[in-house]
């Protein structure tokens, strides 16, 4: 570990990897820098599943995966980090992207929707049992709703986001304004920071980036930036700092050491 465990806690934060649309040479990164952190807490906060086939968005018709085959890769990603992190807690939130699930069971015509209302449907139709049902150990799932209430630090609300607005920093501004309290959420694909001090105490917001492709068939030249957060904390989560992580052209420096994916120069 990177300090001794009885004096300050880490965590690493990412997310928003859409796969089948993921970057694997960011993920790559922030595996190595997991390997590196040891952190007692990683956080995967949303949108690991892009769930694209469930979408009403228009599609390409070439493309053969199904959403179970999207299930699987994101399973192997989290046996992955999971088998890296045998120590640390681990939380997976539930991103808009997740939540297509729900919204294409919400649509169904009626007579399916009958099927839906039967409680085995109910039980088996879920995230929880789904990641179970592909061998997927370890992480607790995080529904989107009521995210902000899950206090997984005491004083850092970790959720996945709804806001976007124009800018790096400018959500994280807008996630503050909503709560008035510390936080970090994804969504936006962008690295981004919001510092304030008040009557009320100092507060801090992160954006948590993306390790998603930044050339998706769905949008041109986005302003997005591949990253992750890692925080540190004192060991009664009184007090924290947080390092946004930027993954440049593959590459991410931290700590004085470069990360790369495996083969490049």
């Amino acid at each position: 570990r990177m300090s001794s465990p009885s004096v300050f806690r880490h965590a690493v934060v990412y997310g928003d990897s859409h796969i089948p649309f993921h970057d694997k040479g960011a993920l790559s990164v922030v595996k190595q820098i997991i390997l590196d952190v040891r952190p007692d807490i990683v956080i995967h906060i949303g949108d690991l599943i892009d769930c694209w086939s469930i979408s009403n968005f228009l599609k390409d018709p070439t493309r053969r995966e199904q959403l179970q085959d999207d299930i699987d890769q994101a399973a192997a990603h989290l046996k992955d980090i999971y088998m890296v992190t045998p120590d640390a807690q681990r939380y997976y939130l539930e991103g808009n992207h997740e939540f297509r699930l729900t919204k294409t069971i919400q649509g169904m015509p009626e007579k399916q929707r009958e099927v839906a209302r039967l409680r085995v449907f109910q039980n088996s139709v879920t995230w929880p049992a789904i990641l179970a049902e592909a061998g997927v150990l370890g992480w607790e799932f995080v529904p989107a709703q009521g995210q902000a209430r899950r206090r997984i630090f005491p004083k850092v609300i970790v959720k996945h986001g709804s806001l976007v607005r124009k800018w790096a920093g400018a959500t994280a501004r807008g996630e503050w304004e909503r709560y008035g309290k510390s936080g970090l959420s994804g969504h936006t694909h962008r690295l981004g920071a919001f510092y304030h001090n008040d009557f009320n105490g100092a507060h801090g917001w992160l954006e948590t980036g993306c390790t998603c492709s930044l050339t998706p068939e769905y949008v041109e030249d986005p302003d997005w930036q591949h990253g992750c957060v890692v925080l540190t904390f004192t060991a009664d989560y009184k007090y924290w700092t947080a390092e946004p992580i930027y993954i440049q052209e593959g590459s991410a420096i931290y700590r004085e050491r470069r990360y790369r994916p495996p083969g490049k120069q």
